[in-house]
């Protein structure tokens, strides 16, 4: 068709438009990040504690979080240095 029938006038919403989230909890999620982070280097569960830490992270970022992405980074590095020591040491 073409025309102004073409195109109803229903638009999809926007996918680059900013995330509303609550900013309630955000540090919470960062501290668990934190520690997530610490569990993947001291513990040898790096495989599971260094992902749940950078999801968490994330959220927080999602949710205003001035700390949320770079302990997204800081739980992404922590996941290689604890792969690496369970690597090396087993």
């Amino acid at each position: 068709m073409i025309g102004p029938e073409a195109n109803d006038g229903a638009v999809g919403p926007d996918p680059f438009a900013p995330i509303e989230a609550s900013s309630r909890g955000a540090s919470v999620l960062v501290a668990l990040a934190g520690a997530l982070s610490l569990a993947a280097v001291v513990t040898g569960l790096a495989a599971l504690a260094g992902p749940l830490g950078m999801v968490a992270a994330l959220v927080a970022h999602v949710k205003g979080h001035r700390a949320g992405m770079p302990m997204a980074v800081v739980a992404g590095l922590a996941t290689i240095v604890g792969m690496t020591v369970v690597l090396y040491l087993r």
